[in-house]
C-alpha cells in the first residue's frame, strides 16, 4: 500500500495507526514512520497486514511550500530586514520541528546569502544529521524616513 505523509512526520518519524484493508473490512495497524525516509521508498513490515502476512508500504511525501529537501539537509527562506543585512544582527531561527534556534547575522551578509546550522535538518535511520540551510531574503522597508532617504541618495556610489 502507498502512505502519504508530510515532512514534518520525515522528521518526526515514530508510531502511527492506519487503517488496512482487508477482504471482511478494514483492520487497525500500528507501524513506525522511519527518520529521514524518502519519497518512494518502501518498507517490509513482518506479520502485521491482513492474515498475518508482511505489510509493505511505499511512503509518498506531500511537497511542503516552506521547506525544500535536499537528501538530509532542508532549506528554508528568512526574510532579512536590509537594515538588519548592512548592521548584522542575531535571528530566531525555527527547525522544522518548531524548535527555536539562534543564528548570527554578520554586517555587510548579502541578500540570497546561505547560512548552515549544522546537524539540524533531517535525522535518517542511523541517526546521521543533515543541516538546516536558512537563505537570506532582503526585506526592504515600505516607509523609509525621508531624512534618511535623502542621505542615502547623497552618498549613492554610481
Amino acid at each position: 500500500m502507498q502512505l502519504r505523509i508530510t515532512l514534518e512526520d520525515v522528521a518526526r518519524g515514530g508510531a502511527r495507526t492506519i487503517s488496512v484493508g482487508t477482504q471482511h473490512g478494514s483492520q487497525a495497524v500500528e507501524i513506525e514512520i522511519p527518520l529521514g525516509i524518502n519519497d518512494g521508498d518502501s518498507v517490509q513490515y513482518p506479520g502485521i497486514g491482513p492474515g498475518g502476512m508482511d505489510l509493505i508500504i511505499t511512503y509518498r511525501i506531500h511537497p511542503n511550500p516552506k521547506w525544500a529537501r535536499q537528501g538530509q539537509n532542508l532549506i528554508v527562506d528568512h526574510p532579512v530586514s536590509v537594515w538588519d543585512l548592512i548592521l548584522g544582527c542575531e535571528l530566531t531561527v525555527k527547525d522544522i520541528l518548531g524548535n527555536n534556534l539562534m543564528l548570527t547575522v554578520v554586517p555587510g551578509t548579502q541578500p540570497g546569502t546561505v547560512l548552515r546550522l549544522r546537524g539540524r535538518g533531517l535525522t535518517d535511520r542511523h541517526a546521521a544529521a543533515g543541516d538546516l540551510l536558512v537563505r537570506i531574503q532582503a526585506q526592504i522597508p515600505k516607509d523609509i524616513d525621508p531624512e534618511l532617504l535623502a542621505l542615502i541618495e547623497k552618498n549613492r556610489t554610481p
